[in-house]
C-alpha cells in the first residue's frame, strides 16, 4: 500500500538516501570476503563492532536512558542476536564462500523473518508467501548446491553457505525481537541501543587484538565495514524511510544482492557461474513474488483509515523497523 493512501506524507530525496544505503550493505561482504585473508573472523568483528558501537554512542546513551527495565532483556537479546548471531556466522562463512554468493544467500533475509512470524507469532501464511518461499528456497539450493561450487572448493563453501543461512535466521530473529521496541523507542534508538549492547560482548577480547596489525587497504576495509556499512548505513536508510516512506523504499532492498555481485566481480575478480546466476535470480523472484507487506499473510489488516490502520501502514513495516545490523 502505498504511503500516499494512507495520509502519510512522502518527502523527496529518499530514495537517493535508500540507494547508498543499499550500497554500502550490498558491498559489506565483498570487503568482509577481502579482510578475512588478512584478519581472523573474532579480531575483524571485534575491531569493526567496537568501532561502530563507538560512533553510535551519541544515539544509544539517551535511548539506553528511556528504555524501561523491563524491555531490556529484550534488547539485549536483539543486540547479541544481530552483532554475534548475525555478523559472526557471516564473517566465518565468508572465509569459504564467494562474496558474490553470499550476497545472494542473504537475500533471502526477508523470507525467514517471515517464517519466524509464522512459527512463533501464530501468523498464517498467505499463498503469495508460501508460493515466494518456494521459489526462493529453491533458489538457496542452486547457489549452494555442488554445480554453484568452483572446482576444488569442497566442503568448505557447502559449509559458508550453510553459515550465512544461519546467519540470515538470527537476522530474522534480530527483526521479531527488536520489533516491539522500535515500535515502542524509534527504530533509530532500538537500533543504535541494540548494536552498542550486542557489540558488549566484543570488550572481553579488546586487549588481545589491539591495535591490530593491518595494512592500509585492510584498515580502509575495516573503516568502511564499521563507519560506513554499519553506521551511515543505518542512518541513511532512516532517513530514507522517513522522506519516502517504509513501504516504497523497502523495495530498494532487493537491489542489494546485485550490488554484492557486481562488486565482487569488480573488487575481487570474482566469476560468477551459471548455477549461482540463476540460484539468484530465483531468490529475487521469490522475494518479489511475496510482493506488498500486507499480502504476506491472509489475515485482514486494520482498515487504512482507522488509527491501528495507518500506524502499521507507516511504523511497523519490517524494513522501517529493523535495519541489516550489517
Amino acid at each position: 500500500m502505498d504511503e500516499r493512501a494512507t495520509g502519510t506524507k512522502v518527502r523527496p530525496g529518499g530514495v537517493g538516501a535508500g540507494l547508498a544505503a543499499v550500497c554500502l550493505w550490498g558491498l559489506a561482504p565483498v570487503a568482509t570476503r577481502s579482510l578475512v585473508s588478512e584478519l581472523a573472523p573474532l579480531p575483524l568483528l571485534t575491531v569493526r563492532q567496537l568501532l561502530a558501537a563507538g560512533v553510535l554512542l551519541p544515539w544509544a546513551v539517551p535511548a539506553l536512558r528511556r528504555i524501561a527495565a523491563r524491555d531490556r532483556l529484550r534488547l539485549i537479546a536483539a543486540g547479541l542476536l544481530g552483532m554475534v548471531g548475525y555478523n559472526l556466522p557471516v564473517t566465518v562463512g565468508l572465509q569459504w564462500l564467494p562474496a558474490s554468493s553470499a550476497g545472494l544467500l542473504l537475500a533471502t533475509e526477508p523470507v525467514w523473518v517471515l517464517v519466524i512470524g509464522l512459527v512463533f507469532l501464530g501468523e498464517r501464511a498467505g499463498p503469495r508467501f508460501l508460493t515466494g518461499t518456494g521459489v526462493a528456497l529453491g533458489g538457496v539450493a542452486v547457489i549452494a548446491g555442488p554445480a554453484a561450487l568452483s572446482p576444488g572448493s569442497g566442503p568448505r563453501a557447502v559449509a559458508g553457505a550453510a553459515l550465512v543461512l544461519l546467519a540470515t535466521l538470527a537476522f530474522g530473529g534480530y527483526t521479531v525481537v527488536l520489533r516491539p521496541l522500535s515500535e515502542k523507542y524509534g527504530p533509530v534508538s532500538a537500533t543504535a541501543a541494540s548494536s552498542v549492547a550486542g557489540a558488549a560482548p566484543y570488550l572481553a577480547l579488546a586487549g588481545t587484538i589491539w591495535p591490530p596489525r593491518l595494512s592500509q587497504p585492510a584498515w580502509a576495509e575495516v573503516l568502511f565495514l564499521a563507519l560506513g556499512s554499519t553506521v551511515a548505513g543505518m542512518l541513511l536508510w532512516n532517513r530514507a524511510i522517513v522522506r519516502g516512506g517504509s513501504t516504497r523504499t523497502s523495495r530498494l532492498l532487493y537491489l542489494e544482492p546485485v550490488v554484492s555481485v557486481l562488486g565482487a566481480m569488480v573488487f575481487l575478480g570474482e566469476r560468477a557461474t551459471a548455477a549461482v546466476l540463476a540460484g539468484g535470480v530465483l531468490v529475487i523472484a521469490g522475494v518479489l513474488v511475496t510482493g506488498d507487506p500486507a499480502h504476506w499473510f491472509s489475515r485482514q489488516p486494520p482498515p487504512a483509515d482507522s488509527p491501528a490502520g495507518h500506524h502499521q501502514s507507516h511504523s511497523s513495516h519490517p524494513a522501517y523497523l529493523c535495519q541489516p545490523p550489517e
